[in-house]
Order: C-alpha cells, then structure tokens, then sequence
C-alpha cells in the first residue's frame, strides 16, 4: 500500500490518502482523517458530537437517494457507515464511515471514504516512488 500523509505541526489529526496494490492491473483508493500518535484521544463528549453530526450527513445524503445505509459491524463504541447506491467511475463501490473508541483502550477515531473493491477500481493513480 503506498500512502500520502497531510499533517498541520501540531495538529490532532492527519490526512491519510491510500492506494492498494493492484489487481488484475487495477487498483482502490481510500481517503481517511485519524488522530496523530501521541495526540489527545476523543473524548465519549466528543464522540456524541461526531456521532450526531454523522446522522444528520448521512440522512441527507440517503434522501438523494443515490446512497444506502451501510453499517460495519459494531465492534467499536461508535461504528457507522454510509455507500454509494451504485458504482464510481471507476466502478467501485464507495463507503465513507465513522469509527471511534472510546470505550476500550487504545482509544482511537478513524473517519473516511474508500472504494471498497481492489478489483474495480482504475490503473494505479499514485506516482509509486
């Protein structure tokens, strides 16, 4: 996986732009905001807030009607999820999530949209060093 990393000094979080090797000459992207090691973890005050403001996105966009509810597995103290009714351009199925513990430890925040299959997406798009 080769990854792109955007990150303000003394920021809380960073940008985390990915690319999966490819399959069958083609290859899936993901774009994610995590909290930086070492920085302050979400507080559950935090999480409510994060978790509210995800409803409301996530309502707008499935009354488009182009999006479906899609939830991951509730492993996490908070773990929702919203998909592209249909396929990208690039023929992939596109998730965006919210992932967030603060429940257990290591408490971690993870929030961020993927294509879902290595082999729908395009040929590589990153610039591999």
């Amino acid at each position: 996986m080769t990854e792109q990393r955007w990150e303000v000094p003394e920021s809380r979080f960073v940008v985390v732009e990915a690319e999966y090797p490819p399959q069958d000459g083609k290859s899936r992207r993901s774009c994610k905001l995590e909290i930086v090691q070492g920085a302050k973890p979400i507080s559950t005050a935090e999480e409510k807030h994060l978790r509210a403001t995800f409803f409301a996105e996530r309502d707008g966009l499935l009354s488009t009607r182009r999006y479906e509810r899609w939830n991951p597995d509730a492993i996490f103290s908070t773990n929702l999820g919203v998909r592209l009714a249909g396929n990208n351009p690039h023929g992939c199925r596109v998730v965006s999530y919210l992932e967030i513990e603060t429940q257990r430890a290591p408490p971690f925040l993870v929030t961020g949209s993927a294509e879902q299959d290595g082999a729908c997406g395009d040929a590589p798009r990153f610039a591999h060093p």
